[in-house]
């Protein structure tokens, strides 16, 4: 007898459901630290704004605390420690916030 027909179909939802989530926690942690370090080390598009960069406007509220911190981490104690620093915090913060993936109406994407 096949023991699959039984399983609850609450559970065969859950996991993509929880694999989008950890998706989307991997992609906001993965742009948030990218961008502030190249932001802290004056890299390739430093200059960029959040739209250009690809953030949603609650990712670019979390990099601009990141951004601010690592600057004052840097100042302290170096740039291996800010971006220790960085690398730390982006993926709690994108964890706490499932991704960060939260637009205003007035966000567009990029033409």
């Amino acid at each position: 007898a096949d023991p699959a027909p039984h399983r609850p179909r609450a559970t065969a939802s859950a996991g993509p459901s929880a694999a989008s989530t950890a998706t989307l926690i991997q992609v906001c942690t993965r742009l948030i630290a990218y961008w502030a370090v190249q932001e802290l080390t004056g890299g390739e598009g430093a200059g960029l704004d959040w739209e250009q960069k690809g953030l949603s406007n609650e990712q670019r509220a979390i990099y601009d605390d990141i951004v601010r911190a690592a600057h004052a981490e840097r100042d302290a104690h170096g740039p291996d420690a800010a971006r220790r620093l960085i690398e730390r915090q982006a993926a709690q913060r994108c964890t706490a916030a499932n991704g960060a993936t939260y637009n205003s109406e007035n966000w567009r994407p990029p033409t």
